[in-house]
């Protein structure tokens, strides 16, 4: 009893080592060598994440320095730049300077870690200048644009600093103790030597899982997210796979090496199998109903589909590896019954007729492999994970006027719609920096928009196909042809966008058909209206004080609308105004959680919340393509619509972010004043290209606090608090 217990002490002793040994192996042979150590810099710093963050990064610099014009090619421009940046002549680069990234990694050093182009600021502006040849004049003499900036104090490099701290002796020591541990423990057992060896198995497959199991965490502590920045989670990132990714698969390998001994070690001593073991003992598990196996069992439950769900890569790599070792356990158990027949077959030759019946009694029966309930069980618990991760509607929670008020503001909760201005985007969804958009009208996508204080969206809802590299726009559904499109766009404006897009109206459209959220042609770039909005619900659920206003521009019937709104989970968001009665107040909506309103500039009806534009709002022309063409006069609307909307962009083909800089800021003002002035009425929507520059957050943000005032003075002579009565707010779906 002793020696058993020594032997069970020097598993499990070969097992820690084994765990310490692994990672201290790695951190000397693949960390610690300059050589090593810069082959993997220059493969994080030209990898695809990296290369897509500093191409945009680079073109962003450019806009900033004056290359308004690289906007309207941004997709272009960064394509053109990512794959520069994946060229030898940048991972030379990156290894030529290297020495840095080993000082701050392995000698603790402060500093920072700065890449940029040097010498190859020419190689690469000569990829920009073939984009645009305009640009590299446009630059400023001296652009010298960053590809990475790491500190030394960023967690994944501090992450991968403590793990280096393990390359010294441990490398060296623990390997040895966890072999003399084996050799021990195989020794002292060597009277039952195939149990030591199942033991000493499963004490590695242990340690291998472990080390697995701590990488995965590790990263997604050491990574920041998204809310540190795209370029920091990126390049760290980046950086911890391309120093310590290959840990990961030293983990698998020694937990597969395990699993394997075990199995054959398990499979040899019994010849039962380590299937039939296994459906067996689930057998047993599953008819057991003692509260404690109970508990167990829910556990172990949950904790396999919070792994399905949060990490599928790996559970993924899990369920491969059992696999294997199912596969080869099954093999081990055919070979040792062909073993054992031949034995048997030796015996009977020399012990005769009765010792060859005998033997023939004896000889077990392997049962037959089952993969299809395993494979059933695997399926349902994928299937079970995407149902908890589905991005289904969640009921609202209690809705009530939040301490930071409404819209940022606790003075603007009684202010009515029409005493409220909303500072709004044109063509909100088509953004320079979201991929695929050839012809962009802002520079940022609506997630950062919605941050910068945009409350106002103007979407275009079409009917497109889905290809292999761009969506097609389905004419004939929309009810429209290539000669409508060319009269909207232009003869000239019409032949460029299809020497981008691809021609317009060829051939049939084949796939299913879906909406998208486009301007006038899907081709020059389209995003799911099914993501987008389900986007806008997600910011609404996590900013309860927020209203938002949506102008829809459809190309698709009311019912295909209501739709999309129902599947994106916005039904307890829209809300129902009453043409009748006054408008309510933000405070209202917030109130009673309805705060998102819906107008519709083409076909109403449908939903009552789905509301005709034009009946609410009166506007100013479209089509000024030069600021002396802008007017104030109305041109959709009644004449007693309450709501007024200022249309403030250069509508040339394509958008100029010059041009519309220039309407931007007093411009915009003097503008906003004289409208006002003419119309009587205030402006509650204002809408712009390229935001950014505008300035129309900042003009909104008076005008309500214009409002707030004139509020507050008419409370002061008529001696109340509240001027919010009467507003009529339905809830109708």
């Amino acid at each position: 009893m002793r020696r058993r217990h020594v032997v069970m002490l020097l598993v499990a002793l070969a097992g820690v080592l084994a765990f310490v040994a692994l990672p201290a192996v790695y951190v000397r042979t693949q960390v610690l060598d300059r050589n090593q150590l810069a082959d993997r810099v220059g493969a994080a710093v030209t990898s695809e994440q990296v290369r897509a963050v500093a191409a945009a990064r680079i073109v962003d610099e450019a806009v900033d320095s004056g290359a308004d014009e690289l906007l309207t090619a941004r997709p272009l421009a960064v394509a053109g730049v990512q794959a520069l940046l994946g060229t030898a002549v940048v991972r030379n680069l990156a290894r030529g300077i290297s020495n840095d990234a080993y000082d701050l990694l392995v000698t603790g050093e402060s500093g920072t870690y700065v890449l940029d182009l040097g010498r190859s600021t020419a190689f690469v502006l000569e990829g920009l200048r073939s984009v645009s040849p305009r640009l590299a004049d446009s630059l400023p003499e001296g652009f010298d644009p960053e590809i990475l900036r790491i500190d030394s104090n960023d967690p994944a490099l501090v992450s991968v600093r403590r793990i280096a701290d393990l390359g010294g002796w441990l490398a060296i020591v623990a390997p040895l103790g966890a072999l003399a541990a084996a050799l021990g423990a195989l020794l002292l057992g060597r009277e039952d030597r195939r149990r030591v060896l199942l033991q000493l198995g499963c004490s590695f497959a242990l340690a291998g899982a472990l080390l697995l199991f701590l990488m995965t965490i590790a990263r997604g502590a050491a990574v920041p997210g998204l809310e540190a920045g795209a370029d920091v989670s990126a390049a760290a990132g980046a950086l911890w796979d391309a120093i310590l990714g290959d840990l990961a698969i030293w983990s698998q390998t020694l937990l597969l090496v395990g699993l394997v001994t075990a199995a054959v070690a398990a499979t040899r001593r019994q010849q039962q199998g380590v299937a039939g073991r296994l459906l067996s003992t689930v057998q047993r598990v599953r008819q057991a109903t003692t509260p404690k196996v109970r508990v167990v069992r829910a556990l172990a439950l949950l904790a396999a589909a919070a792994l399905v769900a949060w990490e599928p890569a790996l559970a993924l790599r899990m369920v491969a590896i059992a696999l294997a070792v199912y596969a080869i356990s099954e093999l081990t158990a055919v070979l040792d019954q062909t073993s054992d027949r031949r034995a048997a077959k030796r015996a009977q030759a020399g012990a005769g007729g009765a010792a060859r019946a005998g033997g023939l009694r004896v000889r077990p029966r392997v049962p037959s492999p089952r993969v299809v309930v395993p494979i059933l069980a695997i399926a349902c618990a994928v299937g079970f994970a995407g149902f908890l991760t589905d991005d289904a509607p969640q009921p609202p929670a209690a809705a009530a006027v939040p301490a930071d008020g409404c819209n940022g503001s606790r003075a603007y909760c009684d202010l009515r719609l029409d005493q409220y201005a909303f500072a709004t985007t044109h063509n909100s969804f088509s953004a320079a920096q979201d991929p695929g958009w050839l012809i962009p009208n802002q520079r940022f996508g609506i997630a950062r928009q919605l941050e910068d204080g945009i409350h106002g969206f103007m979407l275009d809802v079409h009917i497109g196909v889905r290809t292999n590299k761009l969506v097609r726009t389905d004419l004939q559904a929309e009810g429209s042809d290539r000669n409508k499109v060319g009269k909207v766009l232009g003869r000239e404006n019409l032949a460029t966008a299809e020497r981008l897009g691809g021609r317009i109206g060829a051939g049939e459209l084949r796939g299913r058909r879906e909406l998208f959220l486009c301007h006038t042609l899907c081709e020059l770039g389209a995003v799911s209206a099914l993501d987008q909005l389900r986007a806008y619900r997600r910011w609404l659920t996590t900013h309860r004080d927020q209203v938002l206003l949506f102008i829809v521009e459809p190309y698709a019937p009311p019912a295909q609308i209501a739709r999309l709104f129902r599947d994106a989970g916005l039904l307890d968001e829209v809300v129902t105004l009453d043409r009748t009665a006054p408008l309510p107040t933000l405070g209202d909506l917030v109130r009673t959680d309805r705060r998102l309103i819906v107008f519709s500039e083409g076909e109403s009806g449908a939903p009552p919340w789905y509301m005709p534009a034009w009946s609410f709002i009166q506007d100013t022309p479209l089509g000024a393509e030069k600021p002396s063409e802008f007017s104030c006069r109305r041109s959709r609307g009644d004449a007693d619509s309450p709501l007024l909307l200022i249309n403030h962009w250069v509508d040339t083909f394509p958008p100029n972010p010059r041009k519309n800089r220039e309407i931007g800021g007093a411009f915009l003002t003097r503008r906003i004043e004289r409208c006002e002035r003419e119309r009587g009425m205030m402006a509650n929507l204002i809408g712009v290209d390229f935001y950014d520059r505008s300035g129309v957050v900042a003009a909104a943000r008076t005008l309500n606090e214009q409002s707030v005032r004139a509020n507050e003075r008419i409370d002061e002579q008529a001696g109340v608090g509240d001027d919010s009565g009467g507003a009529a707010v339905d809830g109708t779906q």
